[in-house]
């Protein structure tokens, strides 16, 4: 287990970093490695939640997972918009997943439930919206504070990686209510590095430009 928890941590870390400073910058490199990540253990999170099951303690989870992960990010690297659109989802169900965890309900049917639900809503919404530049911003710097702190949690000691079955948010904000602040804060600021890296070349009025030509 220290193994494991040692390369998840790493990963995380790693991950986490370069979706929150660069996500946009580097979308398509990330993205399939995201699409991973969030496939496999969203998919270990429901198989838990559906079946009471330990966390990947099951060969049938370690399966799955690494079978919807690896569609996920096959997916992500063929096609664009399928990429924003599994970004989209796998925030929303972290988010929804967090949500209930910061509620205080235990991981179980509704939990998953309410995570797929939200899923289901941000999928919808990316593809509405069109995927304008400030969304994928938001959303990556969303996946990646959820990944950088979960992964520094993993690193110090402070979470055992079965707490993973929460999913990365609910990992972070579970801990303690200060840390749906810092979790926020820290999306934040890599929100507006992001912005920052674009903003010469990009001005608000592009969105409807952006909507007109997709």
């Amino acid at each position: 287990m220290f193994f494991q928890t040692v390369l998840v941590s790493v990963i995380a870390i790693l991950l986490g970093l370069a979706l929150n400073l660069a996500g946009y910058r580097f979308f398509m490199i990330l993205l399939p490695i995201w699409a991973f990540f969030a496939g496999f253990s969203a998919t270990a999170t429901a198989i838990t939640g559906f079946w009471g099951t330990g966390f990947l303690t099951t060969i049938f989870s370690w399966v799955l997972g690494l079978l919807i992960g690896l569609l996920f990010a096959a997916l992500a690297y063929l096609f664009y918009y399928v990429a924003i659109v599994i970004l989209g989802a796998s925030v929303g169900y972290l988010l929804g997943v967090g949500f209930m965890t910061w509620l205080g309900f235990k991981l179980g049917l509704v939990t998953v439930l309410v995570g797929l639900a939200l899923a289901t809503i941000f999928a919808l919404g990316v593809w509405y919206l069109k995927v304008p530049k400030v969304l994928i911003i938001v959303l990556t710097a969303l996946a990646g504070a959820a990944s950088l702190l979960a992964g520094l949690f993993l690193a110090l000691g402070i979470i055992p990686l079965t707490d993973l079955e929460w999913g990365l948010v609910g990992a972070v904000i579970r801990q303690s209510g200060w840390w749906t602040l810092v979790y926020l804060a820290v999306a934040g600021v890599g929100a507006w590095v992001q912005w920052q890296m674009i903003a010469p070349s990009y001005q608000l009025d592009a969105y409807t430009r952006e909507l007109a030509l997709a």
